[in-house]
């Protein structure tokens, strides 16, 4: 007897899990809004002939968190897995540091280090996300989602192709006045993994939390030189949650 009620208790206990995702809904839809922490900064180096010699310019652009927006859908295919897509888009304006050397017009070997600001730079990120998540099994109202799958991210970036200075004679000295930038864009194939927490008031409707990490690397072509920016970075959002 002891053996048998040891052997039902088992099987109830194994088919708990099985049973509430046979329960569960099949479609899952969520619509968030939240903020894509700082990711690394992004630096540029090129040169220019100046006074018959080489001028040198570096640039930093320091990246900073920047809002998104995100959209995405899920089918549950077998028990508690399932596959699904989803749509990010951030973008934002950051500043960058120019440091540039320029030779002196008289006297070789005497460059003149100049340096400044550039504002208004826009930074924006869009991402398709394919994703293959598994829905873990839980009691009551909470619902987990782990999903991970490849990423299309596409970045556009002000980068900074021209400096502009002054000089006066003697010409020992130069200050830095602006510099040209132009939008640069381009797309690459990275990947992403994350987790969806939600609480659902009833069985269609709730709310919820994402944490998403996503990266890829993508080069920028500026005037035949290549700029390579690390795209994507940790999400984390929250908003409504939909099932059916």
């Amino acid at each position: 007897m002891r053996v048998a009620v040891l052997w039902v208790v088992a099987a109830l206990l194994s088919a708990a899990p099985a049973a509430a995702q046979a329960r569960s809904p099949r479609v899952f839809i969520s619509i968030n809004g939240g903020v894509q922490p700082a990711a690394s900064d992004l630096a540029d180096r090129f040169e220019f002939e100046a006074n018959v010699e080489t001028a040198t310019v570096e640039v930093s652009y320091p990246y900073k968190s920047n809002p998104i927006v995100d959209g995405g859908v899920g089918i549950r295919l077998w028990r508690g897995f399932g596959a699904g897509v989803a749509f990010s888009s951030s973008s934002g304006d950051g500043s960058a540091h120019v440091e540039a050397s320029i030779p002196h017009p008289f006297f070789f070997d005497q460059p003149r280090e100049i340096e400044g600001d550039v504002g208004s730079l826009t930074r924006s990120e869009t991402a398709l996300h394919g994703q293959l998540f598994y829905l873990v099994p839980m009691s009551g109202r909470f619902q987990v989602i782990l999903s991970a799958g490849p990423s299309r991210i596409e970045a556009e970036q002000d980068i900074v192709r021209a400096v502009q200075y002054d000089e006066e004679f003697p010409f020992d000295t130069a200050t830095f006045r602006s510099a040209t930038t132009r939008s640069v864009k381009a797309s690459a194939i990275g990947f992403n993994a994350g987790a969806d927490v939600s609480y659902m008031f009833g069985r269609r409707f709730g709310i919820g939390g994402l944490i998403r990490f996503s990266r890829a690397t993508v080069d920028l072509d500026v005037d035949g030189r290549t700029v390579s920016l690390d795209a994507g970075g940790l999400q984390a959002g929250g908003g409504i949650r939909i099932a059916f």
